[in-house]
């Protein structure tokens, strides 16, 4: 059984998580769901202590978030979440996000446990991941997919990975994929407010690595890629 179904986190807005606008940034708000998913995954069993105990850890594969509301600078905000079973080798996580007890947003997501030597997907149910008592309420109806693109493509930007960059699994942090995207997306439209963020990681980025941002051209949808210096792909993400 879980012994936290639920777990409820609360938040203030600081100013380094403020756009130019005093604004809470897309890749702040990553951060905060981050630290919800780790904490109820920790208070379950089945968090980074134990995989880390089991020559595993946890990555976000698929994410997608909504938000009616963007909270501002010095507010506060409250995060619901729980996780729902399984799909295959995803765990799925689900979101609300709360500002002054109305619901503002909301996410639901995809997670893998990878083996740390062969970076290989393991199955959840070997990790202490299975329970009787899952939350079957839904955030967002639909599950986190699998984001495909028609059409070409068109470089916007070329990046490398810094120190700044990595994560305590040495890694590059979800976040920092969503700020690289943002960066290249908000230089080409005006300032506005991102109803919908859609994310897919593929592959990894590691320190020192080059990346080249593209950006699709089909003007019915405003998509991006990340590809490493071998043309593959790293990282999906749809805006809306």
């Amino acid at each position: 059984m879980l012994n936290h179904p639920f777990g409820i986190y609360n938040f203030t807005i600081k100013s380094y998580n403020s756009d130019q606008n005093g604004k809470l940034t897309l890749q702040s708000l990553f951060h905060f769901l981050q630290e919800c998913a780790w904490d109820n995954a920790r208070l379950n069993g089945f968090g980074f202590e134990y995989l880390i105990k089991e020559n595993a850890f946890w990555v976000l594969s698929r994410l997608i978030v909504q938000l009616e509301h963007y909270p501002e600078w010095k507010d506060e905000i409250e995060i619901k979440t729980w996780p729902k079973g399984t799909d295959g080798l995803f765990a799925i996580r689900d979101f609300e996000i709360y500002s002054n007890g109305k619901s503002i947003g909301k996410a639901t997501s995809a997670w893998l446990i990878l083996n740390r030597d062969s970076k290989r997907p393991e199955k959840p149910e070997k990790f202490n991941f299975t329970h009787e008592n899952f939350i079957q309420e839904d955030a967002i109806e639909r599950r986190p997919g699998k984001i495909v693109f028609k059409g070409d493509l068109e470089e916007k930007d070329k990046r490398k990975v810094y120190f700044s960059d990595l994560d305590v699994n040495k890694h590059v942090n979800n976040a920092t994929y969503v700020k690289w995207i943002l960066d290249s997306y908000f230089s080409n439209v005006k300032q506005e407010e991102i109803s919908e963020f859609e994310i897919n990681f593929m592959s990894e980025l590691l320190l020192h690595d080059e990346f080249t941002i593209h950006k699709t051209l089909d003007d019915k949808e405003c998509g991006y890629v990340l590809k490493n210096m071998n043309n593959r792909e790293v990282c999906r993400a749809r805006i809306i």
